[in-house]
């Protein structure tokens, strides 16, 4: 029998609410932000997904225990093997499930717009489609940058290192099918 996502990831998935579409409040430009958060740093469009989940966190798990079983969490998912990625935005969330999830409720959105936000130099702000272009890797740097560089500030994730290029020529999307 497989395992489910949010059995052996239940940190990460509760904490990744904010950013699925049917949680989260949905993307900001810098200057509306700034106005309605003067005193908090813009992390890009997704910044009030951030704040929420950040919010969150301090709610929740701002205990020992759960920051050292979500560092666990973290450091686990990006030792394991793409299929635990599959099961973190698939319908059922079953680890190795590559059915995806709509795009509307999922973390392909979020996921992308990290990926341009980190590679702008390179590609054009809501230029990927999430339906068509998203791959595990965006959702891994997404991860990375939302959850570990947020709620692990200064501290570096073992075993990770972040894409130097969003060229999307460059992924493998054998992974995806």
């Amino acid at each position: 029998m497989q395992e489910q996502f949010s059995k052996r990831y239940r940190l990460i998935r509760s904490l990744l609410k904010p950013l699925r579409g049917e949680w989260g409040p949905g993307i900001c430009d810098e200057e509306s932000f700034n106005k309605k958060h003067p005193a908090k740093p813009y992390l890009g469009e997704l910044s009030l997904c951030i704040l929420e989940m950040q919010d969150m966190y301090q709610q929740f798990y701002d205990n020992k225990d759960d920051k050292q079983n979500l560092r666990n969490e973290l450091i686990n998912i990006f030792d394991a093997d793409d299929a635990h990625w599959h099961g973190m935005c698939s319908n059922s969330e079953l680890l190795g499930d590559k059915e995806l999830e709509d795009c509307e409720y999922g973390f392909q959105p979020s996921a992308v717009s990290v990926w341009e936000e980190t590679f702008s130099d390179e590609i054009e702000l809501n230029s990927i489609d999430s339906e068509e272009e998203f791959h595990i890797e965006m959702l891994k740097l997404m991860v990375k940058r939302v959850m570990w560089d947020v709620l692990f500030p200064g501290e570096t994730l073992p075993g990770y290192s972040e894409p130097t290029s969003g060229d999307l020529s460059l992924l493998d999307y054998s992974i995806m099918e």
